[in-house]
């Protein structure tokens, strides 16, 4: 009768299981509350993105900036440019780590929130990059996970960002902005002048465990997650590095093993490595027998030709991915955003803006955010303000609808591009185009972005144009440049 009854009990189980499956594949195909469906998923088919219904589907976002990781150029904190561990590192020598999480958590319960999403689709917008950093995961420098209440990694800030994207209609590209040991020389990479992720040594192969299990529990959390367009594996490795330092196989390396990881938990999901500043910078996938793979670089340059030749760049290394502009904005006055957008749109490069809103002395009328607010009263003082005051001026006061922000140049720039607006073609995808960029004849511009010129900048710039010689002068110019300043040249 035990034996009866157990098997009885068993079946009556797996039929249980089996219903709530079968009820979650129906939610997600069939509940009116969301916009994106089971249907929606993403993968690659050549140089293009594919939904699961075979349509193409091109990428047009803002990133988050700021958000889960904050900069003090457009934030509202002044850490004196060092970047964000600095204020976790402050406001716990002075509040305690508890009082350091209570602090973070108003500021990002505030930066952005629902609504926050809805005025990104409204402007036509179908994604958004979302940077985040190992601190949001991570109570301490020493790989002390944060966990949720059952004992698990809480990743719950990114979970309501990507439901939040569900419900509006917007992919979210995931986005490990900083990792432990920083992989860039940089402020936004967590701290400037930390430079070790890359170490070749046991605490370098540590650091990049800690971010691969990172990425595991990413993963395994959201598996076949079709709000999710891509995870992006690590945000600008060895940006600012000088160029005698770079060795690109230290990254390659460090995706594989990311993409290990993420294909035993999500064998379908797109993910998206970075060159840092061009696609020629990443290896031909086949080597590593990477699928499902996006190419991507940022773009932070100051003339029009810049943007064509990066393009080239990408099509001549014949990887036969999408390629994927994850950050840009034009510097200067010599390029338009105009100009780079419909350069990205008619050859196919998908993009995302930075970024979604700004605080500083000139967000209001500028082109780099959709909201801007140019008050500095918010800005938080990390060694002199109060706990309580630290409160109030990262509290509603943050929230893009509460009358601190206006909606700033690129809010316009999006009602005049997306989503349906016709556009000036800037054609760089023919074949005499690719064959005229690998003999030479046109080359990718030094990509820095007017604040980290060198001595010797415009004397080089000015042997540019000419045919061969021209690419060993940029050539020769980026080792002489690399002496001198920490650019982001390659």
């Amino acid at each position: 009768m035990k034996k009866i009854l157990s098997l009885f009990l068993s079946v009556i189980i797996a039929v249980l299981s089996v219903t709530s499956v079968l009820a979650v594949s129906v939610f997600a195909e069939t509940d009116d509350n969301v916009a994106i469906h089971a249907d929606d998923a993403l993968h690659t088919e050549s140089y293009k993105l594919v939904n699961a219904k075979g349509e193409d589907v091109f990428l047009r976002g803002l990133n988050l900036g700021g958000w889960l990781i904050m900069e003090d150029w457009f934030c509202p904190v002044d850490n004196g440019s060092m970047g964000d561990l600095v204020t976790y590192r402050t406001l716990t020598e002075r509040f305690g780590l508890e009082g350091c999480y209570e602090l973070i958590n108003i500021y990002q319960d505030n930066w952005i929130v629902e609504a926050d999403f809805k005025n990104i689709a409204d402007m036509g917008f179908n994604c958004v990059r979302i940077p985040f950093w190992y601190r949001n995961f991570q109570s301490d420098d020493n790989g002390t996970w944060i966990l949720d209440e059952n004992g698990e990694i809480d990743i719950s800030r990114l979970e309501w960002a990507v439901e939040m994207c569900r419900k509006y209609g917007l992919y979210a590209i995931l986005d490990l902005h900083g990792a432990n040991g920083c992989q860039g020389d940089t402020d936004h990479a967590g701290l400037n002048d930390s430079y070790h992720f890359f170490d070749q040594n046991a605490k370098g192969e540590w650091y990049r465990a800690q971010a691969v299990e990172l990425w595991r529990v990413i993963a395994e959390r959201f598996a076949g997650d079709p709000a999710i367009a891509m995870f992006d594996l690590l945000n600008e490795p060895m940006c600012n590095v000088p160029l005698t330092q770079r060795v690109y196989s230290y990254y390659w390396e460090f995706y594989d093993d990311c993409y290990d990881v993420i294909r035993a938990e999500d064998p379908d999901r797109v993910i998206t490595m970075i060159g840092t500043w061009s696609m020629d910078k990443l290896p031909d996938p086949d080597e590593y027998g990477w699928k499902n793979v996006v190419y991507q670089y940022h773009q932070y340059d100051d003339a029009e030709a810049d943007y064509t030749t990066r393009i080239a760049n990408g099509w001549a290394c014949y990887y036969d991915v999408p390629m994927y502009a994850g950050e840009f904005h034009p510097v200067g006055e010599s390029v338009t955003l105009d100009f780079a957008i419909n350069a990205y749109d008619s050859n196919d490069v998908i993009w995302t803006l930075w970024t979604y809103k700004g605080y500083n002395s000139w967000a209001a009328w500028t082109d780099w955010f959709a909201y801007g607010s140019t008050s500095g009263k918010y800005i938080v003082d990390l060694e002199n303000d109060s706990y309580e005051t630290i409160a109030y001026k990262w509290g509603e006061v943050m929230q893009t609808n509460s009358g601190t922000f206006v909606e700033a140049r690129l809010y316009d720039v999006a009602k005049t591009y997306l989503p349906n607006a016709t556009l000036d073609d800037v054609p760089f995808n023919t074949q005499a185009d690719i064959d005229s960029y690998v003999a030479g004849e046109v080359y990718i511009g030094d990509g820095y972005t007017g604040s980290n010129e060198c001595f010797f900048c415009d004397f080089f710039k000015s042997f540019s144009d000419i045919p061969v010689v021209g690419s060993l002068v940029v050539w020769i110019h980026a080792l002489v440049h690399s002496m001198f300043t920490s650019s982001n040249i390659d």
